[in-house]
Formats: C-alpha cells, structure tokens, sequence
C-alpha cells in the first residue's frame, strides 16, 4: 500500500501574503528605450519604493533638486537604475522630468497614491 502524502502546511507569513496578493495584478512595465537593449521597468509599487517616493515628497507633492537621484532610484528600481541613470546623468534637469512624468503617466500613478488606505496614512492633497 502506497504511503498516503500529506499536504506541507502552508505557513501564516504565505497565507498572508496570498490572501492580500489575490487582487492585485502588476501593470505592465514601463519600457525605457534610452539604451541598448532597453530596460523594463517596473511599477514602483513595493513597499521599499513606495516609501522611499513618499519620504522625497513636499507638503505639496513636489521634490527637491538635491533628491532627484534617490528618488529616480526609488522610481525605476534597483535594476534599471544604472542604465537610466547612465542615459539622464548629464542632461539638463528638464529632460530627467520629462522622463520621470512619462514614467507617472505610464503607470497612472503618484507616489502617495492610496495612502489613505494605509493606517495612519493621508494623500498629499
């Protein structure tokens, strides 16, 4: 008679994880064509990069100049920071906006979006 397999226990962490992953569905990746080849990247929807934008912002949403590097890092991720930044470094200020609006607009999305339903959180509005 063959032994009967038993199920491995799903731990709490997973189960946690699965029930609050179960809607969410990752956008499509913004596709930087500045280099050869281009890179992809992704929605700056984790927690270390949502905080990070959210830590850059003004009371109206704005950022500094000085805060333009971490927050470009923040914003394309870990990855695709060094080629972006080896392709923006020495461009005039307007041309990393630019940039960084067309990454916005791509993912349809702030930094502080849905911080309200966050605890303790507020938009920047």
């Amino acid at each position: 008679m063959a032994a009967k397999k038993v199920a491995k226990p799903v731990s709490r962490w997973e189960a946690l994880k699965r029930e609050a992953k179960k809607n969410y569905s990752a956008p499509d990746p913004y596709v930087f064509d500045g280099a050869n080849p281009p890179v992809e990247i992704t929605a700056p929807d984790t927690l270390e990069r949502s905080l990070a934008l959210a830590s850059m912002l003004d009371s109206r949403g704005g950022i500094a100049i000085r805060d333009m590097e971490p927050m470009i890092l923040a914003l394309v991720g870990r990855d695709a920071f060094p080629v972006v930044w080896d392709a923006i470094r020495d461009e005039p200020v307007d041309v990393a906006m630019a940039l960084i609006d067309d990454i916005n607009r791509h993912f349809d999305a702030v930094p502080d979006a849905g911080a309200d339903d966050l605890p303790g959180g507020e938009s920047a509005s």
